[in-house]
């Protein structure tokens, strides 16, 4: 990147938040947004990883764009909830979770950072309560949360889901948690092949099994 686009991302990052070649790793969701608002006013192209070792390559003349630093978790228990930025990893999302008894609908043994698995598609729908994101344009939005209801409207978390931030840039998510040793019948995340589940999931007498 040439010297200006430097100056202009390190002032929206945060010190220390560009480093060579390409990677741009914002200090908190904050300058997340301030970095996705220059590289839409200057028509610079990004790529987002959620963890260090996310194997993503900037492409020509862009940036990486590392939300390794979004890694707050926020336990609701009460509601059944939690909230876990980008970079949370899936392991400290579990470790919160059975602490309090509780896990996370239809999570499997998967490894790596919340917002990689909403963007690989490797989580049902129902897993997911919220979602926020940030558009290329350098817009937030947002849909859900932490309370549990039905609402009318646009479903944003499953448009994002298995969307592998073509779409929008995942920032935070909210899973739906449950008691840790429930079974809660789920569809399966996106080219999964689950009849077992399936039946248990349609026929009556499966849910009894």
């Amino acid at each position: 990147m040439d010297a200006a686009l430097q100056r202009r991302l390190t002032t929206a990052a945060g010190r220390d938040a560009v480093t060579p070649p390409a990677t741009v790793t914002p200090r908190d969701r904050a300058h997340a947004v301030a970095v996705v608002n220059v590289c839409a006013e200057d028509n610079v192209r990004f790529r987002v990883r959620s963890s260090r070792d996310g194997g993503v390559t900037a492409p020509d003349g862009g940036i990486v764009l590392s939300l390794e630093r979004l890694a707050a978790v926020e336990l609701h228990a009460e509601a059944l909830t939690l909230r876990a930025e980008a970079g949370a990893p899936l392991d400290v999302v579990r470790a919160t979770c059975a602490a309090a008894g509780l896990s996370v609908v239809g999570l499997g043994a998967d490894a790596g950072s919340a917002g990689t698995l909403v963007a690989r598609g490797a989580v049902p729908r129902r897993s997911l309560t919220g979602v926020e994101a940030l558009l290329p344009t350098g817009e937030v939005v947002a849909s859900g949360g932490a309370v549990l209801k039905d609402v009318v409207g646009y479903d944003l978390p499953a448009v994002l889901l298995g969307s592998m931030g073509r779409l929008a840039v995942i920032v935070a998510v909210t899973f739906r948690l449950e008691p840790q040793h429930a079974v809660t019948p789920v569809a399966p995340p996106p080219g999964a092949s689950a009849p077992g589940l399936l039946v248990r999931a349609f026929d009556p007498r499966g849910l009894l099994q």
